[in-house]
């Protein structure tokens, strides 16, 4: 499919107010005119009809655009105000329903926009396309079925990826909910422990006996409830410090850590999901909210944390101190306790838990029984259910166990046969298209032959004598030679992909491509390599000099406000 007719009824906010050139159905058609004629513009427009305002090249392209491309196998598009149409079989769709055809009947949309090589440094194709793109590319026009397998491998790696890390998420947050029901247990157990202590004191009488031994020695009696109520102090205060302790660990991690699995343990209301901590830290790196993913500055909430960070040592070495200082206090006031027992052996069974209970119930050992009794009752309750909950627990955690293995072995076969593939490929299309690559290169410049290597990675370099240079790095590349490297990538990309046939497409765009040429040798030498190939090459210029090796040429002169069409040569 090449262009047959191009109609610009108005493109970028005014500035290409009309072009209709009723036919361009040759091979070679220039677009020659002085600055500001509207070549970059024409450009431009070409490719917002093809793909839309969002892939036009270093252009903002504004709202009133109406721009309307026929092609010669009878269909036409045509995409502006008040919405797009596409013409084809003796059909109109409109809308986005034209849109959706019309881009799914033109192909791999990178692809075409890669056949349009802009003037400008650095807004080339090789510049817009990624390492991975590259390749994916050049294993599209050279092993379609390849690509192809190789695409849904690297879908399923994506997949299996995001279930690894949202099966890591669950193993954390149960994790979590694991310590806290062994905490709960625990405090439980402990509870249930005193209490069926001071049952058996009171089955055997020994209860009472206390209760008269404490009755019979005040002084006794009152010393004992200071120590022991200094020590349960202690111990509360201690738990208190435990937990602060706990929550100062949580600042060990990174900012973006901390903010993603906080994230992470919230479920969306609307679609009752969770945010995966990849996901909410590659949000927060670009500047997003980490749960509703808008543009949003997190940077009030990052100073905080980083704050805490770097206090957290200090905090919790404090904490420490505190703790290990508590300690030592309830050492010493067990210590005397334990002197005082000595003096009355009687009393060597009494603790804290008995003597708060006696002293609740003003020595009723009946009403203590019935606390007792009612407290055990609940504490098992309340222990069934934590115990049933954390074997239900165990049986969550044994799932997500076997899930999390599942899939890293199936995400690590998934690489391994994308590694596979991508090596296959390597061997075959993507030196296969280097050769030609290189080929087209040196047919256009008439000066020092140059060796051009894409590596697996889609890295573009150059071996020379005595240095290894690379694309992305300038390699001490001059303008002359980058435009020929995206001009040569363009046309070996054009050629590939018109024998494979991965798009409805057999054109390629050229914006000023000889104005980086310095020496008119290699000029002539891309000139006639463009002319050469066997597709529709359209091209903007200012030289005047080329019109005649055209098939058909269209003068843009400059008026105010306005681009009109000259003569026809």
């Amino acid at each position: 499919m090449k262009i047959d007719s191009l109609d610009i009824e108005e493109f970028a906010g005014g500035e290409h107010r009309g072009m209709t050139i009723e036919s361009v159905s040759n091979d070679s058609q220039l677009l020659r005119g002085g600055s500001r004629t509207g070549k970059t513009l024409t450009f431009n427009a070409i490719l917002y009809n093809l793909l839309g305002a969002q892939h036009t090249i270093d252009l903002a392209t504004g709202r009133q655009n109406e721009v309307e491309l026929e092609f010669t196998d009878e269909t036409g598009f045509f995409r502006g105000n008040p919405e797009a149409e596409y013409e084809r079989d003796g059909e109109t769709l409109q809308g986005s329903q034209a849109s959706e055809a019309f881009s799914e009947d033109l192909g791999d949309t990178t692809l075409l926009k890669s056949l349009f090589v802009h003037s400008h440094i650095g807004k080339m194709p090789l510049d817009d396309l990624s390492r991975s793109q590259r390749t994916k590319l050049i294993r599209s026009v050279t092993n379609r079925e390849l690509e192809q397998r190789i695409s849904r491998l690297e879908d399923a790696e994506e997949q299996l990826d995001e279930l690894v890390i949202e099966t890591k998420d669950t193993k954390r947050r149960v994790s979590e909910e694991e310590s806290d029901l062994d905490r709960q247990i625990s405090d439980l157990e402990s509870q249930k422990e005193k209490y069926d202590r001071l049952e058996s004191q009171i089955e055997s009488g020994e209860l009472a006996e206390l209760s008269q031994q404490l009755k019979k020695d005040e002084q006794v009696e009152d010393r004992l409830d200071e120590l022991f109520k200094e020590k349960e102090g202690l111990r509360k205060r201690l738990r208190k410090l435990h937990r602060k302790k706990r929550k100062q660990e949580n600042y060990e991690s990174e900012v973006n850590d901390i903010i993603a699995e906080a994230v992470n343990d919230f479920v969306c209301p609307t679609c009752d999901r969770r945010i995966t901590t990849e996901k909410a830290k590659n949000r927060i790196q670009r500047g997003y909210c980490p749960y509703c993913g808008r543009n949003h500055s997190l940077d009030g909430l990052k100073q905080r944390l980083s704050r805490k960070i770097e206090e957290s040592d200090n905090l919790l070495d404090d904490l420490k101190d505190e703790i290990e200082e508590l300690q030592e206090q309830r050492d010493e006031v067990s210590d005397q306790i334990d002197e005082l027992k000595e003096d009355r052996p009687e009393l060597e069974e009494l603790d804290g838990f008995t003597k708060r209970r006696l002293d609740n119930y003003d020595h009723n050992i009946q009403q203590v029984r019935d606390h007792v009794q009612e407290e055990l009752e609940s504490i098992s309750t309340s222990l069934e259910e934590l115990k049933s909950e954390r074997e239900s627990l165990d049986e969550q955690i044994e799932r997500v166990e076997q899930k999390f293995e599942a899939y890293s072995d199936a995400y690590d076969h998934a690489s391994e046969l994308v590694d596979e593939l991508a090596e296959e490929s390597f061997e075959a299309g993507i030196q296969e298209f280097s050769e030609a690559w290189e080929e087209a290169y040196n047919q256009m410049n008439s000066n020092l032959q140059l060796e051009i290597s894409i590596s697996e990675e889609g890295r573009i370099q150059f071996p020379g004598r005595n240095n290894l240079r690379e694309y992305d790095r300038g390699g001490n590349l001059s303008g002359s030679e980058l435009h020929l490297l995206n001009i040569s990538f363009a046309c070996t990309l054009g050629s590939f992909a018109t024998e494979s046939g991965v798009v409805d497409w057999d054109a390629i765009v050229l914006d000023e491509p000889f104005s980086n040429l310095q020496e008119e040798e290699n000029r002539e030498a891309a000139l006639e390599y463009i002319l050469s190939l066997d597709k529709q090459t359209i091209v903007t210029t200012s030289n005047t000099s080329i019109d005649p090796r055209f098939d058909q040429v269209e003068v843009l002169e400059r008026e105010p406000l306005q681009t009109q069409i000259g003569d026809f040569v």
